[in-house]
């Protein structure tokens, strides 16, 4: 059983979180610790020195989220940390990538994304696992069922994703991080949950801007990244990419390269794969919707 520590001041936050994850704690997967602070949870980690994950809040009284990070690397160094806060609060991300947390949900809480975020933090806690790899292997799990995933063992630097945005919209997602010192799962796990908070809350933002709201919260590393729509109601599929992703339009007719930003007009049966130059993965989408 993996112990969870929730550091937040909301007087709810417990009741509210264990009914939220009622089914990992009747499984046995959770067992869930809580704390109003961040000395409360410090207290608490030196009777529990086995905890895997502190998920924390930033704002609260006494101790904060960010001063908890700077002590947690002194008490309990092996611990994973995920931070809660306000997406456009850059200063406050920015401060807690260079504190080494390990990802971010975004208020207000969506507690399936939250669930998903312990999960590939847990997939990192295992230090024998290769962390990306693992990581992405989590997310497949619940990919649509239109979406094929090749991603063997060895040179992948890209973490794929896709999910339906609503019942109409499928999104896919690439994220390649270019070399840094920041490590590569802080780097790619930090870009991708950022990169997601920002398409939920406008589908149709640039990347443009994305990378502008990166840059400020962390300048020394840059992302490549690919955000794909399809329309379930038009059959259309479109992509943006800032460098590297390339798109197959592939059609009983043949094969043909798939500009960003061209419009394709997807037929039963068509597939879109999308590549990276530098990895051995790659993604596609088939279109198995009945006219």
């Amino acid at each position: 059983m993996v112990k969870v520590l929730f550091v937040d001041d909301e007087p709810d936050i417990e009741l509210l979180t264990k009914q939220k994850f009622r089914k990992q704690i009747a499984s046995g997967a959770f067992e869930l610790l809580f704390a109003q602070n961040g000395q409360e949870a410090l207290d608490l980690i030196k009777k529990e020195p086995d905890i895997a994950v502190v998920v924390s809040d930033v704002n609260m009284p006494g101790m904060d989220g960010l001063t908890l990070l700077d002590k947690l690397k002194e008490y309990s160094p092996a611990t994973k940390t995920i931070v809660v806060s306000a997406y456009g609060d850059t200063q406050t991300l920015r401060s807690a990538m260079n504190k080494g947390v390990f990802d971010f949900v975004t208020k207000p809480v969506d507690f399936n994304e939250l669930g998903d975020a312990i999960q590939r933090t847990l997939a990192q806690y295992d230090l024998h696992s290769p962390s990306l790899y693992t990581y992405q292997r989590i997310l497949a799990a619940t990919f649509p069922k239109e979406i094929d995933l090749t991603y063997p063992k060895g040179k992948n630097t890209v973490l794929w994703d896709a999910f339906s945005l609503n019942s109409q919209t499928l999104i896919v997602l690439g994220v390649s991080v270019l070399p840094s010192p920041i490590p590569l799962g802080i780097a790619v796990s930090s870009t991708y949950a950022l990169l997601k908070s920002a398409l939920q809350e406008n589908p149709n933002v640039s990347l443009a801007v994305f990378q502008e709201k990166l840059s400020k919260i962390n300048s020394s590393f840059k992302a490549h990244v690919l955000v794909g729509q399809y329309h379930r109601d038009s059959y259309n599929f479109s992509y943006e990419t800032n460098g590297g992703f390339k798109a197959h339009h592939r059609t009983s007719e043949g094969d043909s390269f798939l500009s960003p930003s061209q419009i394709a007009l997807l037929n039963l049966g068509d597939v879109v794969a999308f590549t990276y130059p530098e990895s051995a993965s790659h993604l596609s989408f088939i279109r198995i919707h009945e006219a």
